[in-house]
């Protein structure tokens, strides 16, 4: 499965939505600027952004919007550590593999 690229501040969207589900707009702002620094523009830049990505849609649900994430939190974790290992271990699974075993 491809996945977009998710920033870092994107990936704080996508992880209020993994912890409580699909959420409507000022709840997910909210949390999402629960310990940072923040303003609702900018939360809803990153909103815009992971839907134009596909990694997020909205749907309305008994009159209310709801934002969903179409990326599971299990894939972005295994897209993440893939492009770890292609960057640091030239696609070397197995030294990666020798570097977990060893460093932890």
């Amino acid at each position: 499965m491809s996945l977009p690229a998710i920033t870092d501040a994107e990936s704080a969207v996508l992880a209020a939505l993994w912890r409580l589900g699909p959420l409507p707009p000022a709840r997910l702002i909210a949390e999402v600027k629960t310990g940072r620094d923040w303003g609702d523009a900018t939360i809803k830049t990153l909103i815009a952004r992971l839907i134009h990505k596909q990694a997020l849609h909205s749907q309305r649900e008994d009159g209310t919007l709801r934002y969903h994430p179409l990326i599971t939190r299990d894939a972005y974790v295994a897209h993440e550590i893939d492009n770890l290992i292609k960057r640091t271990f030239a696609s070397d699974r197995e030294a990666f593999r020798r570097f977990i075993d060893e460093t932890f």
